[in-house]
């Protein structure tokens, strides 16, 4: 068995055409068809049912299509580690909570003990970096949503926070020495994250819990801008339900208020990736650094 054997099946897998898939590799059909006559020959198995007017992988065809994948992934990335000895270049998709607020200071500590690492970051809500992982476009993923599937691996990196921020004036500070406050702070002027944003699924779970309707918010705004978002809070135009690792610089510096919401909601932020993906070495130690680097101190 060879590889350019495998290569073929895949492109054939893949285009569900001789013709296509010759094309792709810049072979001959009548080369595409002798390879998986041969490979067919040595398996002892019909890879591919063909017809007059389709072409279809075997229930062994569709059982060895997933090895195939595996195997050329390997030796990619087998490849691309002894041919760059020197640099790896890490695909990372982020949501945009561990983008902005996760990811600067985990690379940069990452860079330091490791300078030769290179980053290429994609940023978009939790549901873009899970389309981007299926596609091959990043690596791993950072997200703020445990993917129940069967496709993936959802890894904890850490806990997060979901607060209730409002603008630093006299008017919300007075909630401050109420205990009771919560219902009523919600029932105020209210801005959103925009759907598919993992970090609004968590809040629309904590108003259910609540037993906060919709109908009574009184949402003003929605916004896929989280940095506006705490902009025109502190300008005093609403509150919002937000990450705390988000707020806290604004918090620091007395922009924004925070309460804790006191709910069993609780939320991680993962490292997520294909269950099929070989990750390559560089990858596998960025991985184990991130969850060390985030592990909670006693």
């Amino acid at each position: 068995m060879e590889f350019r054997q495998l290569e073929v099946f895949l492109a054939v897998a893949e285009h569900k055409s001789f013709s296509k898939a010759a094309e792709s590799l810049f072979l001959t059909q009548s080369t595409v068809s002798s390879h998986i006559k041969n490979l067919e020959n040595e398996l002892q198995k019909n890879l591919i049912s063909r017809t007059t007017k389709s072409l279809q992988l075997t229930e062994d065809g569709m059982c060895f299509l997933n090895y195939v994948k595996r195997i050329i992934e390997t030796r990619d990335a087998a490849l691309n580690q002894l041919n760059s000895p020197s640099e790896s270049l890490l695909h990372i998709g982020a949501s945009t909570i561990p983008s902005g607020y996760l990811l600067p200071d985990l690379i940069s500590a990452f860079c330091r003990s490791h300078p030769h690492a290179a980053f290429d970051v994609k940023q978009g809500d939790s549901m873009e970096i899970m389309e981007k992982i299926l596609n091959g476009s990043v690596e791993i993923g950072f997200v703020g949503t445990n993917q129940h599937s069967s496709k993936y691996i959802s890894i904890p990196l850490c806990k997060d926070e979901m607060v209730l921020v409002t603008p630093a004036n006299n008017y919300y500070r007075k909630f401050q020495k109420s205990p009771d406050n919560l219902h009523h702070l919600l029932l105020e002027p209210l801005i959103i994250r925009e759907q598919g944003s993992a970090t609004q699924k968590t809040a629309d779970q904590i108003l259910e819990n609540l037993q906060i309707s919709r109908k009574k918010l009184n949402i003003i705004a929605q916004s896929n801008d989280l940095e506006s978002i705490k902009r025109m809070i502190a300008g005093g135009m609403g509150i919002s339900l937000c990450s705390h690792f988000s707020v806290k610089d604004m918090e620091e510096a007395g922009k924004l208020l925070v309460f804790p919401l006191h709910t069993p909601v609780e939320r991680y932020f993962y490292i997520t990736y294909l269950k099929t993906k070989v990750l390559k070495p560089a990858l596998q130690e960025f991985i184990s650094f991130a969850q060390n680097y985030y592990l909670p101190s006693d």
